[in-house]
Order: structure tokens, then sequence, then C-alpha cells
């Protein structure tokens, strides 16, 4: 009895102290703050899912001859071998010379000021939490990351016209976005495999008069892209299959840095289905340009290294630092909390996501542009 008295009152002691830690709760209403991704992309009802408008959004994507200079692709800083990122604190677009880390400018000045995110689960930006209860009215939104783009298919056009990133120094006689957008257009249209495309993908006469009506727009390549990056989704992770009610999904050690996340503050911002309440906290760093930055997502968050909006984290334990004893966000971490909401984020990933490359393109130029 006198050995087992210390070991017993060791224990009571030992017990109170983990009470008063931040992953102590052993269980929370995690329903409160964070919902499964759903199993299958959303799609709006005036951008309807289709085979063949996904196959020609893919090979878009991948084509040079979306930008100016035709060198550079969306594929180029969002690629699948990156986590349909591009692994860089900024991007290098128009004129630039290889692929993630390795990519060279040329001297040309095209760096972006602002880190590409994923387009992984991109079809979710937005969704709240009553994911079990979407209607046919869900669109997601907003884009970039001052929500300037209402709708992915807005965001989709959006680098094609930038001079940075993919437009460059070609037609510098068309000042107007419009009309820019509309000479790539009339590139597409010289091209017969993808005026077949198109065709196949969209309605071709007009429902009225049944009169022929040309399928390859504006409106159509930017809705072909946006159905082509909504097929990028990463819904079995560890983490969802968690809140779905296994409970053995996650490890002991994983559902404390993942009370830790929730009492420490982060799931002030980063909660529902993508971790992101998706708003603008004016709290955030200044960005270039920009006096505040959106939630970004944590979805697959090891995939898209480095973090924050200007790059500055190299790891993920370093972006998990950042937020030590942050008062102006109301959150509060400690050094022993990191490594216990690292495991956590971890949980988020899943190798099981879509990173196909096309054999070839209708442009016959390099596939996802210079990157080589």
């Amino acid at each position: 009895m006198r050995i087992l008295l210390p070991l017993i009152f060791a224990v009571f002691i030992t017990g109170c102290e983990d009470a008063n830690e931040l992953g102590s709760t052993p269980t929370q209403p995690y329903s409160d703050f964070f919902s499964a991704l759903p199993n299958e992309p959303i799609y709006p009802a005036n951008n309807p899912y289709s085979e063949d408008k996904e196959a020609l959004g893919e090979l878009l994507f991948f084509d040079p001859i979306l930008s100016g200079e035709q060198d550079v692709a969306c594929a180029t800083c969002h690629h699948p071998d990156l986590g349909w990122a591009d692994a860089r604190p900024f991007s290098i677009g128009a004129g630039g010379v290889g692929l993630g880390p390795d990519r060279d400018d040329q001297n040309r000045g095209n760096i972006t000021p602002i880190h590409s995110p994923t387009i992984m689960n991109v079809a979710f930006t937005g969704l709240g939490l009553e994911t079990d209860m979407i209607g046919d009215d869900f669109v997601s939104g907003g884009y970039f990351w001052d929500l300037r783009a209402d709708t992915l298919e807005q965001q989709a056009v959006g680098p094609i016209v930038n001079p940075i990133e993919m437009r460059g120094d070609a037609l510098p006689e068309i000042e107007d976005d419009k009309e820019y957008l509309k000479a790539i257009v009339e590139r597409l249209k010289d091209i017969p495999e993808y005026v077949d495309l198109f065709d196949a993908a969209f309605i071709t006469l007009d429902p009225v008069t049944f009169a022929p009506i040309d399928s390859v727009t504006t409106d159509n390549l930017a809705k072909a892209l946006a159905t082509f990056q909504r097929r990028v989704i990463t819904s079995d992770t560890r983490f969802d299959d968690f809140i779905r009610g296994d409970t053995n999904a996650l490890t002991n050690n994983e559902i404390t840095g993942l009370n830790k996340f929730i009492n420490g503050g982060c799931a002030r911002c980063h909660s529902g289905p993508m971790l992101s309440d998706n708003l603008i906290h004016e709290t955030q760093p200044i960005l270039i340009g920009l006096t505040a930055v959106r939630t970004p997502s944590l979805r697959n968050i090891t995939k898209t290294a480095p973090y924050m909006h200007n790059g500055s984290s190299p790891s993920l334990r370093h972006a998990i630092a950042v937020y030590e004893d942050r008062e102006d966000l109301q959150v509060n971490l400690e050094d022993e909390d990191f490594a216990d909401i690292e495991l956590f984020l971890r949980t988020l990933d899943t190798d099981n996501f879509y990173r196909e490359i096309p054999e070839s393109i209708p442009s016959s130029l390099t596939i996802a542009g210079e990157i080589h």
C-alpha cells in the first residue's frame, strides 16, 4: 500500500496537468467545426458536367496555346507532379523555362508577387458545413487570394490575360482583356481538332431557330477549364473517415493534435470541409497590392509547400510556428503544440488524386509549356 499510494497520487497529478493542455479534451463536437468532403465534385447548374467538356478542359489546361507567347500553360504553375501547384514562393510566368523550384525567369522579370495555390478541391471552395444538404444552386467561390473572381469559370481565364502569368509580351496592340481573349479563341479556331472537341462538348445549334452556333467561345473556354479543374478532388483522407464516424481512423496523438488545433484557435478560420472559411481577414500580413488575403485551404497541405500567400514558410512546422501566441488572430499556440498539430494536419493528405498528363495536345506545342 505504501508503494501504491504514491503511484496513484502521481497518476492523479499528471492527469490534472494534462487537463490544462490544449489537446487534453478526448472528444469534441467535431461536426461543429468540420465536415467531410463530398465524394464527387459539385458542378454549377450553368455548367453541368460532361465527359467531353472535361476532356477538352484537360487538354486546354496543359496547352500553352492559351498564353500570349505560347510558352506557358495553366499546368506550368499548377502541375500534378507538384500537388497541382508549383512548389515555389512566387511563380514564374511568361518567358520562364523549367518546372517548379528549377524554373528560371530568363531575366524577363515575370515573377508574380504571390504564391500559386493548388487547384485540388477547387470544386468545393466556399462550401459550408452542411455538405449533406447541398442543393443545385451551390456555386463555388470566390477565388484568387483577394476573392476577386466569383466563380471558377471567372478564375479560369484570369491568368490568361495577366501580363506576368500567361499573356507576356505578345499581341501588344490589344489592350482590352475581352478582345485579347477573343484573339486566343481565334487561335483555337485555327486548329480543326479543337473545333471538333468544342463542338462535341457544347451545344452547336440554337434551341429556338436551330441555326448553327459557334462553339469555340471565351465562355466555353472558361467552362471547359473549370470543368476539368473540378475533377481534382481528395475526399478519401483519414480525416474524412474520422469525421464520417470512424473513430479509429486517427491515432491518439493525431486526435491530440486536432484538439490543439481547435482549442488553440486555428479552427476559427480553418473550418468547414475545406478547413477554410474562405474569407478575407484584415489581420493577415499585407500582400503586395492587397491589404489582406483569404484563408487558404489546408487540404493535402504537405503536397503544396512552401506556405502562406507569399511562400514565406518553407515547411509545415514553420507555417504552424508563425501562429505562436498570435493574440491579434486569437490563436494561442506554444512550442510543444507544433508537433502534435503537424501530425493532425498530415491526416488531411492522400496520394489518391488525379494526376494524369496528356500524351499529346492539339496544338502540338510543348505539353505544359517550356518546363524542361
